[in-house]
């Protein structure tokens, strides 16, 4: 039997963190800052942009709305992207 559990490396995750590191990095945010933001450490940011650990939903959240993101309109594209 298959295993259907998603890895934390399909790409539409790593689309997703890519769209919040560039965001990060568009509005000239560091990931000490981020971090600062979130109330965590830096390494905690590093470890998500490198892929080292998984974002959980509410973490998402968080991360965008430090980055003056809409979630959603991280999502869109890639739920589209599954039609």
């Amino acid at each position: 039997m298959q295993n259907s559990r998603k890895t934390p490396f399909e790409e539409p995750y790593i689309a997703i963190i890519d769209s919040l590191v560039r965001r990060r990095k568009q509005i000239g945010v560091s990931q000490i800052e981020l971090a600062a933001a979130l109330g965590y450490d830096q390494s905690f940011v590093s470890r998500i942009e490198r892929r080292q650990r998984r974002l959980d939903v509410w973490e998402f959240v968080r991360f965008c709305r430090a980055l003056e993101l809409n979630p959603g309109d991280v999502l869109d594209p890639q739920l589209n992207k599954a039609d």
